[in-house]
């Protein structure tokens, strides 16, 4: 994900006027594609949930549902900048890029907290992006200040089921970006934006992380000169974000939602 400031000089513009897109039938790849969202504006970080796909639209600073049928304002904040969502038990929370915050919603949409600072009461700067731990908890990218010149200052933030303690728990990363879990879930895999990698860290108790290790350079996968700081969300363009239930996956680069059954 970027912001106003967010990588979009680095090649998201494709993104802010993407339609959203569902493929209908088994057929993943070569099956026809068809519109569920015209006017989505910077669609990211999808979810599914009690049978309806939630996605956010960061420059909107909109939560959209989609029922298989209709699109939906589900939530709206003036400056939020929301570039990632997930389930936190039956609540839901909301990456607010922009306003270095996390706004925790209700099952009905309704604004519980907002969460500024971590349980020692450190500020993080852009949070960006969530990934279950597996265990009901939650990882959360900050990104830091968006500038290859900038102090390294990208983080990784874990916070436990119960939403009550928000701790860090990798630091020193430059311009931490997507997050998910390797297969089988052991490894935390963090993309490292501006250094054009992505990194994995072992997954210790409490959801505490162990020492990095480099798991892919771009520039070893990738053409340079078509690749610069392009280790956006984590995901690669074949890497797609998978939903827990209904067969379905987003490419945040595209802008495309696929049924894979």
């Amino acid at each position: 994900m970027g912001g106003p400031n967010k990588n979009m000089p680095h090649g998201r513009l494709e993104v802010l006027a993407a339609s959203l897109v569902c493929v209908a039938g088994a057929s993943a790849v070569a099956g026809q594609l068809a519109t569920i969202d015209a006017d989505a504006h910077y669609p990211e970080g999808p979810l599914w949930r009690a049978g309806r796909l939630f996605y956010v639209e960061y420059s909107a600073s909109n939560i959209k549902t989609w029922d298989g049928r209709h699109t939906a304002v589900y939530w709206h904040k003036d400056g939020c900048g929301a570039s990632a969502l997930i389930a936190l038990g039956d609540h839901v929370l909301v990456a607010c890029y922009d306003e270095n915050s996390l706004v925790e919603l209700d099952a009905s949409g309704n604004e519980v907290r907002t969460v500024r600072n971590d349980s020692g009461g450190k500020p993080f700067v852009g949070p960006n992006d969530f990934a279950s731990d597996g265990h009901g908890g939650v990882y959360v990218s900050a990104s830091g200040v968006y500038d290859i010149k900038a102090p390294i200052t990208g983080a990784v933030l874990h916070m436990s089921a119960d939403g009550k303690t928000l701790t860090e728990v990798a630091d020193t990363i430059h311009y931490s970006n997507g997050l998910t879990l390797d297969k089988g879930q052991r490894h935390l895999l963090v993309a490292e934006m501006l250094a054009g990698r992505v990194l994995s860290f072992p997954i210790g108790a409490d959801g505490k992380l162990g020492p990095r290790t480099v798991w892919a350079r771009l520039q070893d996968l990738a053409p340079p000169q078509r690749c610069r700081h392009r280790v956006r969300d984590g995901r690669f363009r074949a890497m797609e974000t998978s939903l827990s239930q209904g067969g379905l996956s987003l490419d945040t680069l595209s802008g495309r939602a696929r049924r894979s059954s």
